[in-house]
């Protein structure tokens, strides 16, 4: 049996917004699916409350906000380390917790990355546009109101473990799919693309990424008609810079498309923030595929895992 209880912000920081998976089947109508641009935090979000997998988050940037609980309720937070505090304890990522009436959570200090995913077992109470609860920043839709109705279970408890997970922002490697467009550079610029580094620029936000590097050129111009794009399309400026396209890309774009970036790493490129350095790997198709399923499959031990340890704990399964 739930209860709708409701949770304050007293501040609500900078960028905070509420993601989901986003709108997938929009974009023809030239509506971008949006959504959360680390989705392997997000997801492991709703593993480690037992949400179901697309339960909407809320995507917050440092400074973050500062969260009053009106009720008891429970909640994680994955992806960035922001320093989570409720009252005065220390939190960890990837663990549940039990907020009581009064509780306050704020983030103190920027630690690592540059996203947090906080959610709540049970879910936001919030109604769906085109069948997301996610801010959509075209048409201002859905944007973070003062309170949000929450769901909670009244018998729900708190998870005493939590579990590991490494954002390997040590390794800037950033696997990419090439296109046939790709297949079009100069050898040059196909040996900068594998060989060099490209930094984020400050102009790098939701929309895309945009790198700054040694100029990369076609071996000759060509004209180019609008086509469909999306999320992790790595698209050739006109000044031979790069940009990656990320959650909130449009729908279509007329620069060359030299490939797209795989899932995996389209999550850590997320958690780099303006000034970091990264480097491109060109993969097969079918390597990333196989690096999609070995992912599907370790988050599927998380979740097996974390059953297990809640029947042993005596939690119903």
């Amino acid at each position: 049996m739930s209860q709708f209880e409701i949770m304050k912000f007293l501040k609500k920081g900078v960028l905070t917004t509420i993601q989901d998976f986003g709108r997938s089947t929009y974009q023809s109508s030239g509506i971008n699916p949006g959504g959360v641009m680390d989705t392997l935090s997000f997801r492991l979000l709703n593993i480690v409350l037992d949400n179901v997998e697309n339960e909407a988050c809320l995507e917050i940037h440092f400074p973050g906000p500062i969260i009053e609980f009106e009720e008891d309720c429970e909640f994680a937070f994955t992806g960035a380390d922001f320093g989570s505090c409720l009252n005065e304890s220390t939190l960890v990522n990837n663990k549940m917790y039990r907020a009581k009436v009064g509780d306050i959570l704020s983030f103190k200090r920027k630690i690592e990355g540059e996203r947090l995913y906080f959610g709540v077992k049970g879910g936001f109470e919030i109604l769906p546009w085109l069948h997301s609860k996610s801010y959509q920043s075209q048409l201002n839709i859905l944007s973070l109101p003062d309170a949000i109705e929450i769901s909670c279970s009244e018998n729900a408890k708190e998870r005493k473990f939590g579990v590991s997970f490494d954002l390997g922002l040590e390794n800037s490697r950033i696997r990419f799919v090439s296109s046939s467009e790709y297949d079009e550079l100069e050898e040059k610029s196909k040996v900068i693309m594998k060989k060099t580094d490209f930094e984020i620029t400050c102009d790098s936000n939701r929309m895309g990424y945009r790198l700054k590097g040694f100029p990369i050129a076609l071996v000759k111009p060509v004209e180019m008609i609008s086509s469909s794009v999306c999320k992790g399309v790595i698209q050739l400026l006109p000044n031979g810079q790069l940009i990656v396209l990320m959650a909130d890309a449009q729908v279509s774009g007329g620069y060359p498309k030299l490939g797209f970036v795989i899932e995996n790493d389209l999550s850590k490129l997320a958690q780099l923030g303006a000034g970091a350095k990264m480097r491109f790997e060109r993969v097969s198709y079918e390597h990333a595929i196989d690096i999609m399923i070995k992912t599907q499959n370790s988050l599927e031990l998380i979740n097996k895992s974390l059953k297990l340890r809640e029947n042993e704990h005596g939690y119903k399964l």
